[in-house]
């Protein structure tokens, strides 16, 4: 079966410092503290999350084809970030 590009981002970039960075992110969105729509470029994936839409954005950067790019719901994005990684 193959990874979601949530899976491999959470695998593969997602230290404790991204997670926190993301997470932190998000929750100043929610409380008006911060914008409702942000961008993170990391070394690998961009992440953009909406949260007027209520999704976000995985893009792998290197692979620029439909399949590179996968949207996730704000729930179930922050659901997989508040799991413990391993």
């Amino acid at each position: 079966m193959n990874a979601t590009l949530l899976d491999q981002f959470l695998a593969e970039e997602c230290t404790p410092y991204v997670r926190d960075l993301v997470r932190s992110g998000l929750e100043a969105g929610r409380s008006g503290a911060g914008p409702r729509r942000k961008r993170f470029e990391f070394n690998r994936f961009e992440v953009t999350f909406d949260l007027d839409e209520g999704d976000v954005l995985i893009e792998d950067i290197l692979d620029a084809t439909e399949a590179g790019a996968q949207r996730f719901s704000v729930a179930e994005f922050s659901a997989a970030l508040e799991k413990k990684p391993g």
